[in-house]
């Protein structure tokens, strides 16, 4: 079952994993998180259900704006093993690492509802034309985040072979009142200075008899991500180590309707829109055969819902909830540059012209759930099912000015789809049970079942030269057991085995070199879903000064999907191809084990300090191999996070200091073994390094918080893993890659500033 979208009333029930663990999270939160109107009036059902303690975090509105989260890595920085690949400043973040592995084999839920699949086009990196994102949602419009650490099918669906990041939107009853007629109204700005974004939101709810309605409107404004030093040196090609420059903006709005049907059942209207448009001068891959490359972007999400919650004890059920949810997810890159290659001996390659190259992937789902709970004895019971219709749509137009003639005419021509035109039909069966054996003991048994139809046909924009295309169909049956063990009224065990899956996508199964002069991508259909096994077993302790727990997780996951080069001639071109095919293939079985630690200590109940001094301390080891002994590449290497946090008695003002730590990437756990049996090493590593950043807020009036923050105060030199492991070196395409100390424009910021003003009334 994905999380679903719910409002606040008694009748709202999230799934209990969710709501369990964010009371929870309220309940032992440290450190100088504020006190927000939007406080979660959330209710589970009457039986209790495993709190998985150990592999949930969740993270708040009130944490979201005492840590001054602006988009996604900021969520996730003081999360030991998870991670955002910012990537480069053009393309923005791509999505989640959790445990060693990112991309889409993290779900990524809103509302219950899929976020798009990426596109990145591996064969095709290091052109920097195309690279899809799947984050498409406003921090402003959440009001909670849930990150489930290890596989996780039953709840979180496809994709969920490392974890999911569940999402939930705000609802009207965030901002108001209980009960009666009511309204609320949230105005919060801000600054940020790693990239001189300006931000902006509105918020207004209101109550009117029956009806709930909301607005949240967001408008962010800014440049490129800032590197350590921005004085670096600021010419074009692969030596360049400043950013490219960049101008974006960001425009969200969230509305909700809910109306009281009758005392038990509601029915409620939802919408949403996000648009990104970046501008960004690729001043880094002008130089030989490139010159005057600018990038202009366009991400879109759109959605409609509409959902029935009924709250009535039958048989079968004793609340149900219903959505049908339709969402459309546009990326188009429009790459503006001169191209001027010269190749002796190869005449048919020499061009000088202007071009034009617009590529889009469009991403249409049409999604229907129905989730049941139901409590029975000491059984709380959820299942349900979901049907979904997807549909994807790639294409490439490219538009040339021949400058070796005077014609100065455009000429537009289709130069093929990474992907064909394909639909996706996806049926869905799930249920969970939790259960208590005794008074100590608690159980939860989950089974899933997943059956996915893709069909691809040849267009205009993408032939079948390869005879792949076709319906294709995968099943998937998926569960899991877990158990919490009470030893004492303050500690407990918990251990679980947890199952995930995840389909390949369009691009696993299809994707081929989409242009005349790229090396080429061969596709694979015969490609088999991938599958995880996750064992979790932690200690837990919950006392009256804080609680703490230690735990472990073993990961086997068979099937993996990988690419491997393949030597031979180009079929695009007909000439001997130095870098080979990429091809993707079901790798054997790759294994990921690791150590989690957590505390959060009240200071003042543990050894008699200062009322509201707090300190927490998490931290994380992962280690994974593949079938053949190497490293798994996506692994991040060990962190840790100390937050040391004081709330004033009042709780008028407060502040907490926290202390990163991030160990260095070692060769010996990131090279790849080629076909001969030499190791690969990558090119970059990250290096070691400790940040502390220092946040404070100060109510300056009743409704009025400022909120400040110092971040990298000792101004460290770093790189992240994430950051660098895909940087290649300059090869044979000329102005393409990194050369000299080009990698500088990868570190991270030096010491930055940001400041939010929020004002509710």
């Amino acid at each position: 079952m994905n999380t679903r979208y719910l409002s606040a009333s008694t009748l709202r029930t999230l799934p209990p994993k969710l709501a369990l663990a964010q009371a929870i999270a309220m309940l032992i939160a440290t450190g100088a998180h504020a006190q927000s109107v939007q406080e979660l009036d959330l209710t589970t059902v009457e039986a209790e259900s495993i709190e998985r303690d150990a592999v949930v975090e969740v993270i708040t509105a009130d944490d979201i704006n005492a840590e001054m989260v602006d988009n996604f890595e900021d969520l996730v920085r003081f999360i030991p093993h998870v991670s955002v690949s910012r990537g480069d400043d053009r393309w923005g973040a791509s999505g989640f690492n959790i445990r060693g592995l990112d991309e889409d084999r993290v779900a990524i839920n809103v509302d219950g509802v899929p976020q798009g699949e990426t596109l990145k086009y591996e064969g095709g990196q290091a052109y920097g034309y195309f690279k899809g994102s799947r984050n498409g949602v406003d921090i402003e419009a959440l009001k909670a985040v849930e990150i489930v650490k290890g596989a996780d099918a039953i709840l979180s669906g496809n994709g969920s072979l490392a974890g999911a990041v569940n999402m939930t939107t705000k609802d009207p009853a965030d901002f108001l009142t209980d009960q009666g007629n009511d309204s609320g109204f949230a105005v919060k700005t801000g600054y940020t200075g790693l990239n001189d974004e300006m931000m902006a939101s509105f918020s207004a709810a209101n109550r009117t008899g029956k009806l709930e309605s909301l607005l949240v409107y967001t408008r962010r404004e800014g440049h490129e991500f800032e590197n350590y030093d921005m004085d670096d040196l600021d010419v074009d090609g692969a030596g360049r180590e400043t950013p490219d420059p960049q101008d974006n903006q960001l425009d969200s709005a969230l509305v909700k309707f809910i109306y009281d049907l009758t005392p038990n059942s509601e029915i409620g209207l939802v919408g949403s829109y996000y648009e990104r448009n970046a501008n960004t001068d690729n001043r880094s891959f002008n130089g030989g055969w490139y010159s005057d490359r600018v990038g202009d972007d366009f991400n879109e999400t759109k959605r409609v819902g509409i959902f029935y919650n009924l709250d009535m004890q039958t048989a079968f059920f004793d609340s149900v909830v219903t959505a049908l949810n339709d969402q459309n997810v546009l990326m188009e890159a429009n790459t503006h540059q001169e191209v001027n290659i010269q190749i002796p001996g190869f005449p048919n390659f020499n061009t000088n012209e202007r071009r034009i190259s617009t590529r889009a992937y469009e991403q249409d789902l049409l999604q229907l759930t129905v989730d049941f709970n139901k409590a029975v004895a000491d059984h709380s019971l959820v299942y349900g099912l979901e049907v979904q219709d997807k549909a994807f749509k790639n294409t490439q137009i490219r538009q040339s000015d021949n400058l070796l003639d005077d014609s100065d005419e455009w000429v537009t021509s289709n130069i093929g789809a990474l992907v064909p035109a394909s639909e996706a039909d996806v049926y869905t069966l799930y249920g969970l049970d939790t259960f208590y054996l005794g008074d100590n003991t608690q159980m939860r048994l989950g089974l899933r079942y997943d059956d996915y139809t893709y069909d691809a046909e040849a267009d205009e924009n993408f032939s079948d030269d390869t005879a792949t295309l076709g319906e294709v169909s995968f099943d998937a049956v998926t569960w899991t057991v877990g158990v919490e063990q009470g030893l004492s009224n303050t500690l407990s065990l918990e251990a679980g085995v947890s199952t995930g899956f995840r389909a390949p996508t369009i691009e696993d199964m299809y994707s081929i070199s989409g242009t005349f002069d790229d090396w080429n991508t061969v596709p694979n259909a015969d490609l088999e879903a991938e599958y995880s096994t996750n064992f979790d077993i932690a200690l837990v302790g919950e006392y009256a000064a804080g609680d703490v727990r230690i735990g472990a997780f073993r990961s086997n996951y068979d099937d993996f999907i990988d690419y491997q080069t393949v030597n031979g001639t180009n079929t695009n071109t007909g000439l001997p191809d130095p870098d080979g095919y990429l091809v993707p293939f079901n790798s054997n079985d790759v294994e990921m084990q690791g150590l989690e630690f957590s505390a959060n200590i009240d200071l003042n109940a543990a050894i008699g300090a200062a009322q509201g001094l707090t300190m927490s301390f998490s931290a994380a080891y992962t280690d994974g191999e593949e079938a053949n002994g190497d490293p798994v590449y996506s692994v991040q290497p060990l962190n840790a996070v100390w937050r040391t946090g004081y709330t004033s008695p009042t709780g008028k003002w407060g502040a907490s200091l926290v202390t990163t730590y991030n160990e260095g990437k070692a060769n010996d756990d990131s090279y790849d073994t080629d076909a001969t049996g030499t190791r690969i090493y990558p090119l970059y590593l990250s290096n070691t390094a400790t940040l502390f950043d220092l946040m404070v807020y100060v109510d300056l009036l009743e409704n009025l918080r400022l909120t400040a923050g110092a971040f990298n105060l000792t101004d460290k030199e770093y790189y992240t893993w994430d950051s660098v492991r895909f940087i290649d070196q300059g090869d044979l395409r000329p102005g393409i890659g990194v050369t000299g100390n080009g990698i500088r424009r990868y570190s991270e910021p030096g010491r930055s500033f940001e400041v939010n003003l929020n004002l509710t009334f």
